[in-house]
């Protein structure tokens, strides 16, 4: 899942950086992690659309549309959460939240 964040978040940053970001919350039990990148940004209107099969933000640039599906298929039934992070400006953010 990380690998896939990863990946996507470098085939849409082409100047800046990547961040790869983790904290532990022990109060609520949850290991957070967070892929950040100065890329293309997601609209506010596709940020639940990306989860879905087969979608693409940019048909021009190569993969199936199908990774953010299996991401939040794997997270959900493990009892998580994965969203694109709507308080981030001036690219991408999505978090994952996974219960321990």
């Amino acid at each position: 899942m990380i690998d896939n964040l990863l990946q996507n978040a470098a085939k849409f940053t082409a100047a800046g950086h990547i961040t790869l970001a983790c904290h532990d919350d022990r109060t609520n039990r949850m290991l957070r992690i967070s892929v950040s990148d100065t890329g293309i940004g997601i609209p506010p209107e596709k940020r639940e659309w990306v989860f879905e099969r087969f979608t693409k933000v940019d048909p021009f640039k190569p993969g199936t549309g199908i990774g953010l599906y299996l991401c939040r298929l794997v997270i959900t039934r493990l009892g998580g959460d994965i969203h694109v992070c709507p308080e981030y400006e001036g690219g991408c953010c999505i978090r994952i939240s996974l219960p321990y």
